[in-house]
């Protein structure tokens, strides 16, 4: 054991001995070798112990200084890990950084010499290694002017150690540092010293090949880093001079290598990084500070794990670019709990963990990240500076670095890649300064991507996202929980539920290769949410502008190398699932559009987008955080709604199809624009920052379109483009509805159904089958087939212009639309004007929202608008009809027909009645048949209702009221360059409208345009109701021509404003509308085969609410002005001609009051008719046929036949300005209105509006034409009675229609038409007129007019009188005739009967007779007017000339015979019948003969007539010799007669003759006249008379002949006011002849006339011819010759001549009339009689000289020569033709005296009466019955034209026949029965009434009647046979005859002769004086005879004579011959 100690000493003590040795010899060489390689001196302090060691450069100013070191051993220590262990105290380092530059210069020139020194033994190094440590306490380094010369670098670490360890090939060396504290100071006055503080706990390993001494791993592991890094760090040059410093030029080789051959960058580097590297990091904490601020910024993180690992020996990834591979390796790095805090400890960033990996293997390159929960928020305004502090140093860098990098190409990776990432729960906020905040987040990421390389290049990838957000807004970066399900919040500007991304792409290598690139994805989107507003705009905008605008330069880039590149094949699969886009405004809240499904198929070939459920809706008010989120069809009120959308574009054709589903809805108002429309100009504006922010040197599109801004090389031309082929576009909805409310109650729907459009290449086609238009819920259009097509051109439409040589252009556009159907329903009183106004106004503002700021090219360089051809094969416009009205008809027909079932039941009652009572007699039970009855009448209540409740079950209702309809239109409109423009337009306005004065200014047009017209209708139907007939009926109508439309700009004043309810914000929008009117002019010629037009009174109710209807579809004009009427407004809209050449044209005018009849009308019927409108006239020419069409036998009775007629209507507007000044309108609005007078009315067409019209009618016949036709005139008296029923029709007013408060219709009634003319005129020309009127076809009797040549001129004036009284009533319409005049030559009248009646044909007898009546060679007709002042004054000078009515006849023929008084009497029999069955069938035949017999009525009493102021004394014609003196009065001559009482003789006074004292002439000669009425003048007029029992005739002629009708005023007659009126006839030149034997003429028919010198006032006479020579002149007795042809002479005829029976007198007749129809106007001009207090008692004769009618004769001279035979003839002349009185008046007297006696037994009144009644029934039912049979003979005869040899119909027919005569004849004698019966009623009731008159006081009788005949000088002569020699001579003078009908029924009878005598001619008579007065009377004063008479009223029929009074002065006489044997007097 000592040994062993001693040993160990010796041992130890050589070991120390060793040591110091060693350490000596260390110290000296390690000085040595310091002071040679480092010229560095190395100090050692103590001798035996490492101490105090100091290494100083002296050159650097570095010193090193170790305070101590030391040798540890584990054995010391156990904290030592080896035995041996080289330990150092404290260390401190000092240098300078601006002098270390050539401090590592030695290290790098002796690296490379000695490397191969350095190797080692790896045992030893084992060995050492095991063995060996080195442990340092404490480390300080203080480096010296870091970044300025003030700064300083302090470093401290304590307890640090470096450990190595080796396993034979590697060298493993681990350095530990238990604490690193490092700061970096500045020097100065501020207080921020520190620039960065560190600190840290390390541990390092590397492990090192001892081979190759190359690194092969690397182990880093760091613990509580705590870094802190201050502001004066950033600001100094320390950060700005590292890179600087360690940039190192690059050598030019390699620059040419890298050019040559790209390489990946960092695969040199990944190459030159060890085998494996791991970091490890925990608990890291960073910390910016800023003091000057007082901010910092706080990084933590708990974990960062690096891993790096490279296997060499593994086989590498083989070709990992083209010339290059990569070895097997795997990368790690994983981040766990990172936090960034700001100073007020908000977190920035927080991160939970994120992992990434890379590795490599032999077969591919796979990469993942991994991210879990990552929270953001950056506030840039904490951030600001500390970006701001960052971006100084970095500016400098990146500019250094960018001016050194070029650009670089990267190599193609070869090898297979694959890549994964999984990142979830992340949320980013940001809050810049300028913008405001937003966020993004989202729950996880995935991304799956591989690059496979097997042949082709093939990539394909996976990338998912979960529930995505991006919210903007104030509270975005407030961190949330995700939004509820199906709801939107607020500010979420991108959603995303789920997102799935596949795809892959696959290239194919080699150059040769001629496939494709292939392109696959495959998309799934479900819950997209996207919200576009100004917030996000400007947040990406923001992003955008961070990012830099080369991102923009880059996309374009690609996009133009993407197409540059060749073809690709791809394929996209998209689907989108709930998806919801929103658009954001504070303004206008938002807007919202739902996708439940997109789906998107493309392909290189085909591309298809789907889109199921899309909504557009709006939120007009943001009030709620969220929205929900519903499905499509759940959205309440959405502005679109779509169910299907589908769009397939095909790339190779150039092909868009385009389908949507059923249900498309589209619900549009104006507030819904405006807010849509704020939405998309946010859009816009949001779109229009970011392309600024992305492409902020973008040129703006519009000076891209400009030609100039093209760059073009100079000198190279512009290459000419291909055209580009245009898009082929087909579109088809399935049903789609439209509704736009243009107001808040108003809107207008269009709903479609299967439509499909399609375009192709330069055409456009669209169909539909069915499309409807609706207005406020109403159907209103209604199309079916609906095509529509837009060509280049059309080869029809070059045919079309082809009548058109005037068009310039050749080939135009073509619009073609066709419909198959088109019907429009308007219902019954809806105001469609409003809507439709409305909609206009909307369209307006529209157009002045969206296009006021467009630039508008002028109308003259715009394109020639295209060609329009439309195509409607049925069109149908109905006006729907009242359903109470229609009910209420529908009704009324089913009670008529029920009432006549109800009878025939009742009758089949009646007859099981009766057959019971057969049966059982008496037994029959009246209760039992009380029963029956009342059962029958509850039956008939039942059936009655169960028919009205199925009245409309199998027939629906009808509903039309108006119904127009159309068939075959075909309407071309062709534009041309020749009127294509303003200027041209007006040029053609001025061509078509001449007569309108242009302005001088010119005229201003908004709506101009011009269109050839070619149109063609095969049917123009328009019906009223379910009326039978059709008011128009136009078949196969072609028109073609002109039609300009224009539309003048108003005045500021003519244009008013709409007002616009937007609501808010926008409020009330007001807009413009233009008031002129848009107006037509035109030129059309027109050809129309048939043209009908029905019209009648019965049909005004159901016009009148037509009207009504029409009004509703025009809204009135906004000028207050009255409403023109239609006829005004058609002259200020229409103007131009019109030709329209009508083959035939019919007009039926309705005559009956029920509108469904079809019979009863008049028929004008134009053939050829040729009608030209032009402005202010109306010219027809064609042949015209009026025929009255009935169902009877006379139907179609062409009653007017007017060939070649041309009938001009005159049109003449009576206005204040000129009618034609049309552009002088000009319409004010209501605010804008100019002041009128005070109680004037404001009229803006007051110069326009035409106050009356003047119509001017000519018909002119005088046309010349190859055809022989005449007018002509048909009449039957049932055609004239039916005219009178027809005139009734249409003169009756109709009463109002749906007016007053309860139909709320208060508006004016409209003026018809007829209340507006004030004059009009007539003219007809005709060259011959032939006249026929019927009596009936059963008389067959008849008369003919013929005229050869004619003029007709009449003229009227309409005066429209307000009715009296307080209630608003109609005006009365009051026409007079102003003036007539009438031409006629050459009249004839003939008298036609036939032999034979009626046959069953309904046809004239062709076998008739015609016998002369009347002729005359010319009449002419004049009426005028009442006379004015001035015409007044020239009567009062003494010109009677003037007056209302003047007829002038010259050489009237009449002759009478028994043929033509058979014929007239039975004309006259007809008519009277006629008449007298309508009087005995109308209600006023027995009303007031009721007479009570206890209250007698009193009469009026009759006064002579009160002096009334009358005018100025008249001139009358005086007919004797005397002057005119006026009646001396009733009291005069009773005075007279009292004086000579005693006087047997009666004289009267000398001084007055006795036509003086005829009442009749003084009561004509009165000077009360104030109307001279009828004036009628005949010259050289003759009448022959031929008996029936004689043979000869007799001629009346007279050479001049006036009759005269006055108007008297009226006066009071008693207490009567009464008119009174005169006429008087002058006959001057009057002469008899009778012929003197029969001649052959007679028998010939012919008839004898006088020849006009025979007639004519006598004048002297030359006697030349030998004929004038043998005539015995003017004396009576003498013969004349006569003619039968009055148009040629007598000498060319066979002369026979006639003998003048009474030579030339004159006659005066008188007769005066009274009357109480008195004119108004006149009667309130007279006074009222005056009432005498003490009125004397009145004598009796002037009483009966009241108003008394009156009729005086008078003749002054008269020589009569006859013969016997002439006598005999005369005889039965005044017997047979004058007195004739037909067997039939006597039966009819006797059955009339038999009634009366009949009444006369029964004094019952009411039975009488009664009878009457039950009468007058069966008359009307015998007539009702006739009617029915002429229409069933009708209907009869109407199938015989059809079917002619129908036997059963022509038996009918004539069983008809007989039945219709025997009824004929039963209502003859049934109606003359009643006639009678009713006249001896009256007559009867009469009686009655004057037997108790009779009892009344004598005065109460007065005259009522008065006839006087008289004779001044008469003087007969009677001749042989032979009329020469005379057989007695017969003298009278003053003759007076005198009747006097008194009131009480009697009469007196007085006749006077003032002298006479009768002489005998015979040659030996003894006696000439055959008879004559005793004594010879004075003229004038005695009475040669006297006889007076008074008659009692009959009594039982019988006449009593009264009183009878001769008196006579008869004298002697002789007699030559027995009276036997001479006939002396007849």
């Amino acid at each position: 054991m000592p040994l062993f100690f001693s040993a160990l000493l010796a041992l130890m003590f050589v070991a120390l001995s060793a040591l110091f040795l060693g350490r000596w010899l260390v110290v000296r060489l390690a000085t040595k070798w310091c002071q040679r390689k480092l010229q560095a001196e190395l100090k050692i302090g103590s001798l035996f112990w490492i101490q105090n060691v100091s290494l100083k450069f002296q050159q650097h100013q570095q010193t090193v200084e170790i305070d101590s070191v030391w040798i540890s051993s584990k054995l010391l220590s156990h904290d030592l890990p080896h035995y041996v262990a080289l330990c150092f105290g404290e260390v401190r380092i000092r240098t300078d950084l601006q002098k270390v530059s050539g401090l590592f210069a030695p290290f790098s020139q002796s690296t490379g010499v000695h490397q191969k020194e350095l190797s080692f033994s790896p045992s030893l190094l084992k060995i050492f290694c095991q063995l060996f440590s080195i442990h340092v306490d404490s480390i300080n380094i203080m480096v010296l002017k870091v970044a300025t010369s003030e700064s300083l670098w302090h470093i401290q670490i304590r307890d640090s150690s470096f450990l190595l360890d080796s396993d034979g090939k590697r060298l493993k060396c681990e350095v530990s540092l238990s604490q690193i504290n490092s700061k970096v100071l500045k020097s100065g006055h501020l207080e921020d010293t520190c620039l960065a503080e560190l600190s840290l706990a390390l541990k390092l390993c590397l492990e090192v090949g001892i081979r190759s001494w190359q690194l092969k791993a690397i182990t880093v592991d760091v613990w509580t880093l705590h870094a802190e890094l201050h502001e004066g760090l950033f600001h100094s040059q320390l950060l700005r001079q590292g890179p600087g410093v360690a940039s190192k030029p690059v050598p030019c080789s390699e620059v040419k290598e890298n050019l040559a051959e790209p390489t990946l960058p960092g695969l040199y580097l990944l190459q030159q990084l060890p085998d494996q590297i791991k970091v490890k990091m925990e608990i890291t904490s960073v910390v910016l500070s800023m003091n000057s601020q007082k901010r910092h910024l706080s990084w933590t993180l708990k974990l960062l794990h690096f891993l790096y690992h490279r296997d060499e020996d593994q086989l590498p990834l083989r070709s990992f670019t083209a010339n290059s591979d990569m070895a097997q390796m795997s990368t790690e790095l994983l981040l766990k709990d990172g936090l960034l805090l700001s100073q007020s400890r908000q977190r920035i960033v927080c991160l939970n963990s994120l992992k990434a990996s890379v590795q490599v293997t032999t077969i591919d390159l796979a990469a993942s990240l991994v991210l879990n929960t990552c929270i953001i928020h950056y506030r840039h305004l904490e951030f600001s500076h500390w970006l701001h502090m960052l971006a100084l140093e970095t500016q400098e860098s990146s500019s250094s670095v960018l001016k050194q990098t070029k650009k670089r190409t990267f190599p193609q990776i070869l090898a297979p890649i694959i890549f994964s990432t999984s990142i979830s729960n992340v949320n980013v906020s940001i809050q810049l300064g300028d913008t405001p905040p937003f966020a993004l987040g989202f729950n996880s990421i995935s991304l799956d991507y591989q690059h496979l390389r097997p042949q082709s290049i093939h990539q394909r990838g996976v990338l998912t996202v979960d529930h995505l957000c991006w919210r903007v807004g104030s509270d975005s970066h407030i961190q949330r929980a995700p939004h509820p399900p199906n709801m939107h919040v607020w500010g979420e500007a991108l959603v995303l539920d789920s997102f799935t991304l596949q795809g892959s792409y696959n290239q194919p290598l080699g150059l040769s290769s001629t496939q494709s690139d292939t392109l696959f994805l495959d998309c799934a989107i479900r819950g997209l949410q996207v919200e576009v507003s100004d917030t996000c705009a400007q947040c990406l905008s923001r992003i955008l502008s961070l990012m830099g605008p080369q991102s923009g330069k880059s996309a374009v880039s690609r996009e133009s190398s993407f197409g540059e590149s060749v073809s690709l094949l791809w394929k996209v699969d998209l689907k989108v699932e709930d998806m919801n886009l929103f658009t954001l405004s504070a303004l206008v809240g938002a807007s919202e559009i739902r996708l439940d499904t997109l789906t998107i198929l493309g392909s290189a070939e085909t591309s298809t987008v789907g889109v199921q459920g899309l909504v557009l809706a709006l939120v007009k008010s943001v009030t709620e955080k969220m929205q929900p989120c519903c499905k499509a069809p759940d959205i309440p009120t959405p502005v679109l709604s779509l169910s299907m959308l589908s769009i397939t574009y095909h790339s190779s054709i150039r092909s868009l199809e385009v389908q949507c589903g059923a249900g498309m809805t589209l619900l549009w108002s104006p507030p819904d624009h405006m807010y849509l429309y704020q939405h998309i100009l946010a859009t816009v504006q949001c779109q229009d920052l970011l392309r600024a922010t992305l492409f902020p040197e973008t040129v703006p599109l519009v000076a891209l379109e400009t030609p100039e801004t093209a760059c073009e090389p100079e000198g190279c031309p512009p290459e000419s483009s291909p055209p580009r082929r245009l898009l082929n576009l087909t579109l088809e909805v399935s049903t789609a509805k439209l509704t736009a409310f243009v107001a808040e109650d108003r809107f207008i729907t269009l709903a479609a159904e299967s439509v499909s459009l399609s375009r192709h290449g330069g055409s456009l086609q669209a169909y539909c089958p069915e499309l409807a238009a609706g207005f406020d819920g109403n159907s209103i259009f209604n199309f079916k087939e609906v095509e529509v097509q837009l060509l280049p051109e059309l080869e029809e439409m070059i045919l079309h212009r082809n009548p058109f040589p005037l068009l310039q252009t050749l080939r135009n556009r073509v619009w073609l639309l066709s419909l198959g159907s088109v019907s429009v329903e308007f219902p019954y009183q809806y105001d469609f004007s409003r809507t439709l106004d409305e909609a206009v106004g909307v369209q307006k503002w529209l157009k002045g929202l969206h296009g006021g700021t467009r630039s508008q090219a002028s109308p003259s360089s715009a394109h020639l608008p295209p060609d329009l051809l439309l195509k409607v094969q049925h069109f149908s416009w109905v006006f729907l009809d009242d359903i109470f009205e229609v009910k209420l008809r529908d009704n009324y027909e089913l009670m008529k027909d029920e009432s006549k079932e109800s009878a025939k039941r009742l009758q089949l009652l009646d007859a099981k009645v009766a057959a019971l009572r057969k049966q059982h007699g008496e037994l029959l039970p009246a209760r039992k048949i009380e029963e029956l009855y009342a059962s029958l009448e509850h039956k008939n209540i039942e059936i009655y209702i169960q028919r009205s409740r199925r009245l409309y079950g199998n027939t629906p209702m009808r509903r039309a009221l108006l119904t127009w309809s159309l068939a075959g239109l075909e309407l071309v409109a062709l534009a041309d360059a020749s009127f294509h423009g303003p200027e041209r337009v007006v040029e053609q306005v001025r061509e078509l409208d001449p007569s309108s004065p242009f302005p001088a200014e010119g005229v201003d047009l908004v709506i101009q345009w011009c269109r050839m017209l070619k149109c063609s209708v095969k049917t123009f139907l328009v019906r009223i109701r379910d009326y039978p007939r059709y008011l128009f009926e136009i078949r196969d109508w072609r028109l073609m021509g002109r039609l300009v439309g224009t539309e003048q700009s108003g005045q500021p004043c003519s244009r008013r404003r709409q007002i616009l309810h937007l609501g808010l914000p926008w409020g009330n929008v007001a807009v413009e509308r233009n008031m002129p009117p848009l107006k037509f002019y035109h030129d059309f010629h027109s050809e129309i085969f048939q043209y009908t037009v029905v019209w009648g009174p019965c049909w005004d109710p159901a016009w009148t609410l037509i009207g009504q209807s029409v009004d509703l579809l025009t809204k009135p004009s906004a000028d207050p002005s009255p409403s023109l009427p239609w006829w005004d407004k058609s002259r200020l809209l229409l103007h131009g001609d019109w030709h329209m050449d009508i083959e035939q044209a019919n007009l039926h005018q309705l005559a009956t009051e029920d509108p469904y009849n079809t019979t009863e009308n008049m028929h004008w019927e134009w053939n050829h008719l040729s009608f030209h409108w032009k402005p202010g006239q109306f010219v027809f020419k064609g042949d015209l046929d009026v025929n009255v069409r009935t169902a009877s036998k006379y139907d179609d009775c062409c009653f007017l036949h007017l060939p070649d007629l041309c009938m001009t209507l005159d049109l003449q507007w009576l206005c204040h300005g000129n009618p034609h000044d049309h552009h002088g309108v000009t319409l004010r609005a209501p605010e804008f209105l100019p002041e009128v007078p005070l109680g004037q009315l404001h009229d803006s067409y007051r110069a326009f509006r035409s106050e009356n019209l003047n119509l001017s009618i000519k018909m002119d016949l005088t046309r010349h034409s190859g055809t022989i036709s005449q007018p002509r005139i048909l009449l039957y008296s049932s055609t004239l009675r039916w005219m009178q029923n027809f005139w009734a029709t249409w003169t009756s007013v109709t009463r109002p229609i749906c007016r007053g408060k309860l139909f709320n219709n208060l508006k004016p009634s409209k003026k018809k038409l007829g209340q507006h003319y004030k004059q009009l005129s007539y003219t007809a020309l005709f060259p011959q007129l032939q006249v026929h009127y019927w009596a009936s076809f059963a008389q067959q009797r008849g008369i003919q007019i013929e005229c050869s040549q004619g003029h007709v001129f009449t003229r009227g004036t309409q005066r429209l009188i307000p009715q009296a009284g307080t209630v608003m009533r109609r005006l009365i319409s009051d026409w007079s005739v102003t003036q007539m005049v009438s031409d006629l030559s050459q009249v004839t009248v003939y008298l036609m009967a036939s032999p034979t009646e009626e046959n069953a044909d309904h046809c004239l007898d062709p076998l008739v007779t015609k016998t002369h009546l009347l002729s005359l060679s010319s009449l002419t007709y004049q009426r005028h007017s009442n006379r004015t002042a001035e015409e007044e004054l020239s009567t009062q000078v003494g010109d009677p000339a003037f007056h209302t009515h003047q007829l002038h006849l010259v050489d009237l023929r009449a002759s009478w015979t028994t043929t033509n008084r058979d014929i007239a009497f039975g004309l006259y029999d007809g008519y009277k019948k006629a008449a007298v069955l309508k009087r005995n069938l109308s209600t006023e035949a027995l009303k007031g003969l009721k007479i009570d017999p206890q209250m007698p009525a009193k009469k009026p009493k009759q006064s002579v007539p009160t002096s009334v102021p009358a005018p100025p004394p008249v001139n009358t014609p005086s007919f004797s010799g005397q002057p005119d003196k006026a009646s001396s009065g009733g009291a005069y001559m009773l005075q007279k007669l009292i004086e000579e009482t005693d006087r047997f003789v009666v004289f009267t006074e000398e001084e007055s003759g006795v036509s003086d004292q005829l009442c009749g002439i003084a009561a004509c000669q009165t000077d009360d006249i104030y109307n001279r009425n009828c004036l009628i003048e005949l010259v050289n007029c003759q009448m022959v008379l031929r008996g029936a029992e004689t043979e000869g005739c007799v001629i009346v002629s007279a050479a001049k002949a006036q009759l005269l009708q006055c108007q008297h005023h009226p006066a009071w007659y008693g207490d009567t006011l009464k008119q009174k009126t005169s006429w008087t006839c002058l006959l001057d030149g009057m002469q008899y002849f009778a012929t003197t034997e029969s001649s052959p003429t007679e028998q010939d028919g012919r008839q004898l006339w006088l020849e006009v010198k025979n007639i004519e006032e006598h004048r002297q006479r030359s006697l030349d011819s030998v004929q004038e020579l043998m005539e015995s002149g003017q004396a009576v007795g003498g013969m004349v010759t006569t003619t039968t042809d009055w148009n040629q002479p007598a000498e060319a005829q066979q002369a026979q001549q006639v003998q003048r029976i009474i030579s030339r007198c004159s006659c005066r007749m008188y007769y005066i009339s009274y009357s109480h129809d008195i004119d108004p106007e006149l009667a309130t001009q007279i006074k009222p009689p005056e009432v005498h207090e003490n009125q004397e008692k009145e004598d009796l004769l002037k009483k009966q000289e009241g108003a008394v009618d009156t009729f005086t004769l008078i003749h002054h001279e008269l020589e009569i020569s006859t013969n016997p035979a002439q006598y005999a003839m005369i005889l039965d002349i005044v017997n047979n033709l004058l007195l004739h009185v037909e067997p039939k008046r006597k039966e009819h007297s006797e059955k009339k005296q038999r009634v009366r006696f009949q009444l006369e037994i029964s004094s019952n009144p009411e039975e009488q009466r009664s009878s009457i009644l039950h009468l007058q029934e069966a008359v009307r039912q015998h007539v009702a019955q006739i009617r029915q049979l002429e229409k069933q003979m009708y209907s009869i005869m109407k199938s015989l034209q059809d079917d002619s040899k129908n036997e059963n119909l022509l038996d009918l027919n004539q069983k008809l026949q007989l039945q219709l005569n025997q009824e004929k004849a039963n209502l003859q004698l049934e109606s003359e029965e009643l006639n009678i019966l009713i006249r001896c009623f009256k007559d009867f009731q009469l009686q009655q009434a004057n037997k108790m008159e009779l009892r009344k006081q004598q005065e109460d009788v007065s005259v009522v009647r008065r006839t006087e005949f008289y004779f001044a000088q008469a003087r007969w002569r009677l001749t042989e046979e032979d009329g020469q020699l005379g057989i007695a001579e017969l003298e009278l003078q003053r003759f007076l005859y005198s009747k006097v009908n008194k009131s009480d029924d009697t009469a007196e009878h007085l006749l006077e002769l003032g002298w006479f005598t009768m002489n005998n001619l015979l040659p030996n008579a003894v006696y000439k004086v055959v008879l004559r007065p005793q004594s010879s009377c004075q003229s004038g004063r005695q009475l040669a005879l006297r006889l007076f008479s008074k008659v009692r009223p009959p009594v039982g029929g019988i006449s009593v004579k009264e009183h009878f009074e001769p008196f006579s002065s008869l004298g002697k006489c002789g007699a030559s011959h027995h009276p036997a044997d001479t006939p002396v007097l007849p």
